[in-house]
């Protein structure tokens, strides 16, 4: 996981740059724009409002909201294969550990729960490695180990939870920023370029608000769908551990 958000980091980081170069081209862009205006451009087409066009206006902070939806979509695809009760609590598993517990073979259950990630199995491992002693000591061990597996999920999903809260606060950021330069357009500009001016900057202002809010809104209702994963493995497991260790403390396979 360190790995995939070091590289969400580089992204993130080349779209601002991406996004820094886009802006000083446009800044250049209205030096020319001046000299080719012409009577003609009264009787010409008004731009529609296209996807491209409110890209282009909503500025660097919407590539930063972009490469940041780029980032949410990924994880969320990661997440959804990844963090499943089918994966964390395997439907055999208790089968297999408790019959092998009942036979005697402690040291084949361990092996067995040995080398896999899936929480589950990593309980039942730690309650094994206490077989033998008293029923608090057992339990305490897997509770120690589920609850620091139960914070390892909570912590995966965490992210898409800052995801929500941090992109409205960035379409904030294109608000206040775009409001800051439709003020100054009426403050410095010239009477001839003061109203494409503040037109531009207000639109950059609503543009990245919506931006901002499109990504937080589904960000936030996939956290609240992963919570309710998470919270269904927990409970999962903790049934299931429960039987193991009844199992060990009553002495079967010790």
């Amino acid at each position: 996981m360190r790995w995939s958000l070091l590289a969400a980091g580089i992204l993130l980081a080349g779209v601002v740059c991406m996004a820094l170069a886009a802006e000083a081209q446009e800044s250049e862009a209205p030096a020319t724009e001046e000299v080719a205006v012409t009577p003609v451009a009264e009787t010409a087409q008004p731009e529609q409002l296209t996807l491209a066009v409110m890209i282009r206006e909503g500025g660097w902070i919407l590539y930063v909201i972009i490469g940041l939806s780029v980032i949410t979509f990924i994880m969320l695809i990661y997440f959804f294969f990844t963090i499943t009760p089918a994966r964390e609590v395997p439907p055999n598993l208790l089968k297999r550990a408790l019959s092998q517990i009942r036979a005697g073979d402690l040291r084949g259950a361990y092996q067995m729960c040995d080398g896999r990630d899936e929480l589950l199995a990593n309980v039942i491992k730690s309650g094994l490695k206490m077989a033998g002693h008293d029923r608090y000591v057992i339990q305490e061990a897997m509770e120690s180990e589920g609850e620091r597996g139960a914070a390892a999920l909570w912590q995966r999903i965490s992210y898409i939870n800052n995801v929500g809260v941090i992109a409205p606060l960035l379409g904030l950021l294109g608000t206040v920023w775009g409001m800051m330069r439709a003020f100054g357009a009426i403050a410095f500009d010239d009477a001839q370029s003061r109203a494409l001016s503040m037109a531009y900057s207000v639109s950059m202002a609503m543009i990245t608000t919506a931006a901002g809010l499109l990504l937080a809104i589904p960000a936030l209702l996939a956290y609240y769908y992963f919570r309710g994963r998470v919270i269904k493995i927990i409970a999962e497991v903790e049934a299931q551990a429960s039987e193991v260790v009844e199992a060990l403390s009553r002495g079967e396979g010790v």
